[in-house]
């Protein structure tokens, strides 16, 4: 299992990170969307977790695109963002996004949705 974290934030992962390898997970972070696919490529099993962070460079509707288009694509797509980007946060459940959530929101059901997606 893969978890897979788009996010230009460099602090915030060190907070995921922990929780995934807890869980039994390879826990990597990218900054694009091409890193990411190519990472999400390599994993062995098949079996991959994505986590979004809309505040991040990319184009959240052309990256979950190019994810659902994988020939793995991972289980689930999660993405978040402040809760005053409402565009961004529609724009990502338009997307086909599993979930969307506020960081806020993210921040404190992390460990939980992690547990909730592994096993």
């Amino acid at each position: 299992m893969i978890i897979a974290f788009l996010t230009n934030d460099l602090v915030f992962p060190s907070r995921v990170r922990p929780i995934a390898e807890r869980l039994g997970a390879q826990f990597e972070t990218t900054m694009n969307a091409d890193a990411l696919a190519a990472k999400l490529a390599n994993a062995t099993d098949g079996k991959s977790i994505v986590l979004i962070d809309l505040n991040s460079n990319s184009d959240p509707t052309a990256t979950i695109a190019t994810l659902k288009s994988l020939a793995t694509p991972p289980r689930s797509i999660i993405a978040f963002g402040p809760h005053v980007h409402e565009a961004r946060l529609a724009a990502a459940r338009d997307a086909g996004c599993d979930l969307v959530l506020t960081r806020g929101q993210f921040d404190s059901q992390i460990e939980s949705l992690l547990e909730l997606l592994i096993l």
